[in-house]
């Protein structure tokens, strides 16, 4: 849809920059903001015809505008599409119940980019309203197997006679096998994280983007098993454990 007024909201200035010139090349009439405050005094000012939102922004991320958006009658039924590092299935089931309705990982390309942000400005039928309710019932009865499945023991497995038991394994070894599984690149993230270094310092030192950065943290927490936002508390813990 030519001609709409879009609102890109990401901290990352280079990224912001390359997707206002596309778009605008593209036809549309697009504004910015480089975080959640700034992002809600424009909307405030105007309300664009669809949000292009990030989630990691510092003062107030995504999930924060998300949650101002929904409160205030004049926004809450403005189109958001997610624009994010982050991944994981939790992160994407979060994004449409807090009201977003397409979710789109970096990094992607101007031809996706521009596909979806069609799809998102185009009227919803009385039929999509009603796929978009069974969607979001979906999702939350996902959301439940996932809490159920996190907290479960887990199936029991039965070994026959001609397996011979597992050894055990100490937390040491255990640890070490989890680090080993990492490349060297995602072992100095993790490490990284778990001194405390953000990512946009991480990203300087390494000689790359922000978004690298959260999409190897998503990489090493599947590795891990565990959420991305728990990687660097699991990095610190197998630091431990793989210490003298």
């Amino acid at each position: 849809m030519e001609g709409a007024h879009l609102l890109v909201v990401d901290d990352e200035r280079e990224l912001t920059q390359l997707i206002r010139l596309n778009l605008q090349q593209a036809g549309f009439t697009v504004r910015t903001a480089a975080d959640g405050r700034e992002a809600l005094d424009l909307l405030r000012e105007q309300r664009p015809d669809l949000l292009l939102l990030d989630v990691m922004m510092p003062s107030l991320d995504g999930w924060g505008v998300l949650a101002e958006l929904q409160s205030h009658e004049g926004l809450a039924d403005l189109p958001v599409v997610m624009l994010t590092a982050l991944s994981g299935e939790r992160d994407v089931i979060r994004a449409h119940l807090s009201g977003a309705v397409r979710y789109l990982t970096k990094p992607f390309d101007l031809e996706g980019l521009l596909s979806t942000i069609s799809e998102a400005l185009q009227p919803e039928t009385d039929e999509q309203r009603a796929q978009r309710r069974r969607q979001l019932r979906g999702f939350v009865q996902r959301l439940a197997e996932l809490d159920a499945g996190r907290h479960a023991a887990g199936p029991r497995v039965t070994l026959s006679r001609l397996e011979s038991p597992p050894r055990p394994t100490s937390p040491q070894e255990r640890g070490r096998e989890l680090l080993a599984s990492l490349t060297d690149r995602q072992r100095e993230i993790a490490f990284l994280l778990a001194d405390g270094v953000e990512a946009r310092a991480i990203a300087d030192r390494l000689g790359t983007s922000r978004s690298n950065v959260y999409a190897a943290r998503q990489r090493i927490a599947h590795r891990l098993g565990v959420e991305p936002e728990e990687v660097a508390a699991t990095a610190r813990e197998l630091g431990r454990r793989d210490g003298p």
